[in-house]
């Protein structure tokens, strides 16, 4: 199947424009009519605030991967400051497995100092507003963090309601705190969940101050009355309120959406990311022990994570994966006809779950033409003329089939006059890219020509047919009937909100 990576369209729609019903998820019993109560806040509706951006738990993970292992005695003093979820159950792993980690913000008001934020400031529970699964390979050289929507329109589990109606996504941890949240992720993505992290808005704001302050970028200047946050446009360095007005600012900054503002969390946290694992902190002792110190007494976790073995194994499993190697993606979701929740886009979500689940690389590698350039140019943007020189008249029909299958276009087809044993792809020079792709499904040779307009494909008597598994990347993604890799950043971009 042909894929593509490139942008999506992230934004919360236009007021004047009237959204399409999308279809609603899949299910194999009857949705229970939704009461008013249940129905999802319209786009004019009063939002409440978001919660803090995880940068806590992920930052710990790296950070402490950074340490030498002649620092291991300090994990029993910073050990003894975390806080442990008791009553959270986690899948089991062999030492060498992958390890998949779920981080969620808790935006909730007890504690001291938290009752301040928001709008709604002093009401009771708490909601998973962020959540983030991080899945590091089982060779330990990559790591994949999957932010899912809170606004996700999601089947509860019998946690969050005994009667499975549809609610929003961080209505689970409302009703059922980290292990309802757990029980959902492990239901919707079918992921086992070795460790669970959970922070609040001053553990992410102790941390951030730690670190003496994290850089971020504004493409304009941005003064947000709600949120507090008045920052003139560049870059500069944010500390502990203005870093957490940056990751909870929703009107003035970017489309106004959570998806939004989901796109400057993994920002915010790929600059963390990347000043931690700067070898200045590394090798500035002092600065070191505070970051820790304020990282442990920020976080509640699993029973495995809390003991001393679960942390010296989370610290050499990050040792070796630079910020170049930690990939942010957002779950793939379908827009719901109010224009401000969403659902799962299941067929897109499948393939990254099924990633995980695999341990395989997420986006999958670009795919690389016989002349050792990437692929940019999509199946359907490329139109083939067909020559059969096999002396097999049966590979005429069959080959059209496979390479339409594969999302290409057929413009003429004939019989060649003679037989020829190699298949080759002739063009001219300015559809070099196209003939690349068409090069690589069907594993032929390449060679230019003077003349022509479409990409020929010469069939010879090796031919092998077409493979559609087909990455390509390039700026826009077209309808070609494949799969898309989502939009994914890596820790070491920078990205300007």
């Amino acid at each position: 199947m042909a894929s593509e990576g490139g942008p999506e369209e992230s934004g919360k729609k236009p007021a004047d424009r009237k959204l399409p019903r999308l279809p609603d998820p899949p299910r194999t019993d009857p949705l229970p009519t939704a009461t008013a109560e249940q129905q999802p806040p319209r786009t004019g509706r009063k939002r409440r605030w978001p919660t803090v951006l995880l940068v806590v738990g992920i930052v710990m993970a790296v950070l402490i991967g950074g340490l030498a292992a002649g620092s291991f005695y300090l994990y029993n003093r910073f050990n003894g400051n975390i806080e442990e979820l008791a009553d959270v159950q986690v899948d089991t792993r062999e030492e060498n497995d992958p390890i998949n980690v779920l981080l969620m913000g808790s935006d909730t008001r007890a504690g001291k100092g938290n009752g301040a934020y928001g709008s709604d400031a002093g009401r009771g529970g708490q909601r998973s507003d962020t959540t983030i699964l991080l899945h590091i390979s089982g060779d330990r050289t990559r790591a994949l963090a999957v932010s899912i929507p809170r606004d996700t329109w999601v089947r509860q589990p019998e946690c969050a309601d005994p009667n499975r109606n549809y609610f929003k996504f961080n209505n689970a941890f409302d009703q059922g705190g980290p292990k309802c949240t757990t029980e959902l992720v492990q239901q919707l993505t079918g992921v086992p969940i070795h460790h669970v992290v959970v922070v609040d808005f001053n553990g992410f704001k102790n941390l951030v101050d730690a670190l003496g302050g994290v850089e971020v970028c504004l493409s304009q200047p941005v003064n947000d009355q709600d949120s507090k946050l008045n920052l003139p446009a560049g870059t500069q360095r944010v500390f502990g309120e203005d870093a957490l007005a940056f990751v909870r600012a929703r009107k003035t900054l970017g489309d106004g959406s959570d998806i939004g503002r989901i796109k400057r969390q993994q920002a915010f946290l790929s600059a963390a990311i990347r000043q931690v694992t700067d070898k200045g902190l590394l090798l500035n002792p002092v600065q070191l022990f505070q970051v820790l110190e304020a990282a442990t007494k920020a976080l509640k976790v699993d029973k495995s994570l809390k003991e001393v073995s679960g942390m010296k194994d989370m610290a050499e499993s990050m040792n070796g994966i630079d910020p170049s190697d930690i990939t942010f993606v957002t779950m793939p979701f379908l827009w719901r006809d109010d224009g401000a929740n969403v659902e799962i886009d299941q067929p897109k979500a499948q393939q990254i779950w099924n990633a995980i689940k695999e341990d395989t690389p997420w986006p999958p590698p670009v795919s690389v033409g016989p002349d050792g350039q990437k692929l940019i140019m999509a199946p359907s943007d490329i139109y083939v003329n067909v020559v059969n020189n096999s002396g097999d008249e049966t590979l005429t029909a069959r080959a059209q089939t496979q390479l339409r299958m594969a999302g290409f276009n057929i413009n003429q087809v004939t019989t060649g006059d003679r037989v020829t044993n190699t298949t080759k792809v002739q063009y001219p020079a300015d559809l070099e890219d196209s003939a690349r792709t068409v090069a690589y499904a069907t594993d032929a040779t390449m060679k230019q020509q003077q003349e022509g307009w479409a990409v020929t494909l010469i069939i010879g008597r090796d031919w092998n047919g077409v493979e559609d598994s087909i990455v390509v990347r390039k700026p826009k993604k077209s309808n070609d009937g494949g799969t898309a890799t989502e939009e994914t950043t890596s820790a070491a971009d920078t990205v300007c909100a």
